[in-house]
């Protein structure tokens, strides 16, 4: 025996046309559901960020030396060892502003 299968005909197109609406109203319900809970992601990084106190600096600055001409380049390498050996001394939260060449 042959089990029953539901062919074309069984359904008419005003019931088609009804679940094409039903089921496209379903996933775009479900698209705004999580566009909502995706925009609700930005207040979650608000709420973490803590108002830091402000840093002491934990070394003196040097005093300024002669400024270089503009011509001259800084080679990379160099450049690489002096933040090195910055981050080294002072720690993550130093900051180097510039790098020249003195004489």
């Amino acid at each position: 025996m042959i089990p029953y299968i539901a062919a074309a005909s069984d359904i008419s197109i005003g019931e088609a046309l009804g679940n094409m609406v039903v089921g496209l109203g379903v996933v775009f319900l479900a698209l705004l559901f999580l566009s909502g809970i995706i925009s609700l992601f930005k207040l979650i990084g608000k709420a973490d960020k803590k108002p830091a106190a402000p840093a002491k600096p934990a070394v003196k600055a040097a005093p300024a030396a002669p400024a270089a001409p503009k011509a001259d380049v800084v080679d990379g390498a160099v450049v690489a060892a002096i933040l090195a050996a910055v981050a080294q001394k002072c720690g993550p939260g130093a900051r180097v502003v510039s790098i020249e060449k003195s004489k």
